[in-house]
């Protein structure tokens, strides 16, 4: 189960999964976004569902996981990926902006994991990765609210991990940098944009979606089967770790 699944990073997501053989639950708060992100899943042979999910709206986060367990089981790997990106000096920030950011990128990850949360555990197994980003790492300004969420999810994901790990269940956090997607339409020179973050970057290529999909693959396979508790930077090598 991918939230978020509609923007570019959410179809990356979605799409190695696929490839690797998973049945993927495509939510988004856009049901559009996420019936498309669906219909490319399914051309691939493998089972998908599409699901408009309010990530912030515990009724709704319920909703989505009860029907996906009931047409594709229960959710083996949850990635949390849904977030919002506004972008204003800290003054300028309201108190209702404040708490939709947090709404959406933080407690969204509580209420999804907690919805998933009975059936890993009973299936003793079950992994939980979730979208931090390098801009936790760096300090953005412009950012606070986001940055601020952004941090939040690395301690979240340490704590959770520990707390049901002995239930086989494994919570891990990826770090992207600066993927060209539709997030990037906030910044108003995108040519001068995209050649600062090459700038920033020791590797000299911008990041793929599938990059960030490979490594989510990665940690919801057995192949990271003793990793937990950890924050992935995935980020061309900008914020060295």
């Amino acid at each position: 189960m991918v939230t978020g699944a509609g923007g570019g990073l959410g179809e990356g997501i979605c799409s190695c999964l696929a490839s690797a053989g998973a049945a993927v639950v495509c939510a988004d708060i856009d049901a559009q976004r996420a019936d498309r992100v669906a219909e490319l899943v399914k051309s691939t042979g493998v089972p998908s569902l599409a699901l408009e999910l309010d990530a912030a709206n515990s009724a709704s986060v319920e909703a989505a996981v009860s029907t996906a367990e009931a047409n594709l089981g229960g959710v083996d790997v949850l990635v949390n990926n849904a977030a919002i990106y506004p972008r204003r000096a800290w003054t300028e920030i309201s108190e209702q902006e404040w708490d939709r950011v947090l709404a959406v990128n933080l407690k969204g990850y509580f209420l999804c994991g907690r919805a998933c949360f009975d059936s890993m555990k009973e299936r003793g197994r079950g992994h939980i990765i979730n979208v931090s980003s390098v801009t936790f790492f760096l300090g953005f300004s412009m950012l606070l609210d986001y940055v601020s969420s952004k941090g939040g999810i690395v301690g979240f994901t340490r704590a959770l991990a520990r707390e049901v790990g002995p239930y086989g269940i494994r919570v891990n956090a990826i770090a992207p940098g600066a993927f060209p997607t539709d997030a990037e339409k906030i910044h108003p020179e995108p040519e001068r944009y995209n050649q600062w973050v090459l700038d920033q970057q020791s590797l000299k290529r911008r990041g793929r979606p599938s990059d960030v999909g490979n490594l989510v693959v990665f940690l919801a396979s057995d192949a990271s089967s003793f990793i937990t508790g950890q924050t992935i930077l995935i980020d061309g090598g900008w914020a060295m770790n």
